[in-house]
């Protein structure tokens, strides 16, 4: 049953009706164009270039007024082209770019959110990207690399994440100052598997079962720590073709420390982080996941908005998976270093190097080494 109706509706109340006549002042809208330009200089599958493009066209609307004072809504559509460079050229499992993705103009989100007067609870629903609530790496944002994003561990299993998206409901609580709870249930599967490219590509299904999602954030002064915890209700294929399995379930835990910062309300300092995560080694590839790094931003005098990092991605891939792909197979390590060079704001041009150790944990296959730059143009350029 494709859900195109109730989509529809959640935009109209997002952005439409109710702004018409209540408070169309509180709409916020933005549109943001990334490219990537991406050479595989050498090793992967094969050497060669591409550039992959994803624009961002987005509607925030903040409720005024007695009757929606505690109400807010969003709309986001992905207008994505010329995905597949890890797929052609590098061979990694992890994705090279985090804007990597199927050709296609989707509608990603369309949620409203109620927030308590205290504001020590709010609940979402909708059209929800569970990474924008969820396994959130606040540090990792600079990097190009998908794993940054999201942990491989948990975005392999296929959740609400980009390019695409599916029906959620998500509670957040603050339970203390410091200590925030936040839980999901979703869809099991994102997006329709049969047709990438529609622009609304939800559609459920008897066998989709539930995918379940919850988390703890404990701030601290320097930063914070999280720990979360998922699980599918639906059966799930074994890799060694013995027949479906219950226990799609993994977990993951976060550190991000504040090392230096002049000023408590600037974003300039030194930040790093770490990131853990663990899935069934039976239903899925890659069983276990370390990552991390750091970030300078406002590196150099008069300089507060460019940043430079280094970060490193680690998957290591289970043993049922390695011998459904009949080989011994070797964990894949990720270098990227990254200086995010703003021009003014909402214009900034970013060189990136990734070096990739054993591309999708293949012996055979020679490193790959990732030259690229990242363009980003967004409406406050124009201003």
């Amino acid at each position: 049953m494709r859900l195109s109706v109730l989509a529809c509706a959640l935009l109209s109340l997002g952005y439409g009706t109710s702004l018409a006549g209540v408070a169309s002042a509180g709409v916020e809208y933005d549109a943001v164009l990334t490219a990537d330009l991406l050479r595989n200089h050498s090793g992967g599958l094969r050497e060669g270039n591409r550039v992959m493009s994803n624009l961002d066209l987005s509607a925030a609307w903040q409720g005024e007024g007695e009757a929606f004072k505690n109400w807010d809504g969003f709309a986001y559509v992905l207008a994505d082209a010329g995905g597949g460079f890890s797929e052609f050229y590098s061979g990694d499992a992890q994705v090279v770019s985090n804007i990597d993705a199927p050709k296609g103009v989707r509608l990603f989100e369309a949620w409203l959110r109620r927030t308590s007067d205290d504001e020590r609870w709010s609940v979402t629903g909708g059209l929800i990207n569970l990474n924008g609530i969820f396994d959130v790496q606040e540090a990792g944002t600079l990097f190009l690399n998908a794993s940054h994003g999201i942990g491989p561990d948990y975005s392999q299993t296929g959740p609400s994440i980009f390019p695409f998206s599916t029906l959620g409901l998500v509670g957040e609580w603050q339970a203390s100052e410091t200590l925030r709870l936040r839980a999901g249930v979703f869809d099991g599967v994102a997006g329709d598997p049969a047709h990438q490219s529609s622009f609304i590509g939800v559609k459920l299904g008897d066998g989709d079962g539930a995918h379940w999602v919850a988390e703890a954030q404990q701030d601290f002064a320097r930063g914070y720590v999280k720990l979360g915890a998922w699980t599918y209700t639906a059966k799930a294929e074994r890799l060694d073709g013995t027949g479906l399995s219950d226990g799609n379930s993994g977990y993951y835990a976060q550190l991000k420390y504040d090392f230096y910062k002049p000023e408590a309300d600037s974003d300039r300092g030194v930040s790093g982080w770490v990131r853990l995560g663990k899935a069934n080694k039976d239903l899925q590839a890659i069983e276990t996941y370390a990552g991390g790094g750091l970030v300078w931003t406002g590196p150099l005098t008069g300089r507060e908005s460019d940043a430079v990092g280094f970060a490193i991605a680690h998957a290591d891939f289970g043993q049922p998976y390695a011998e459904a792909a009949g080989m011994n197979l070797n964990p894949e390590t990720i270098y990227e270093l990254s200086y995010r060079y703003a021009i003014k704001d909402g214009l900034s041009l970013q060189p990136d190097v990734q070096y990739i150790r054993h591309p999708a944990g293949d012996p055979q296959t020679d490193d790959a080494l990732v030259l690229g730059v990242r363009l980003r143009v967004g409406l406050a350029a124009f201003k």
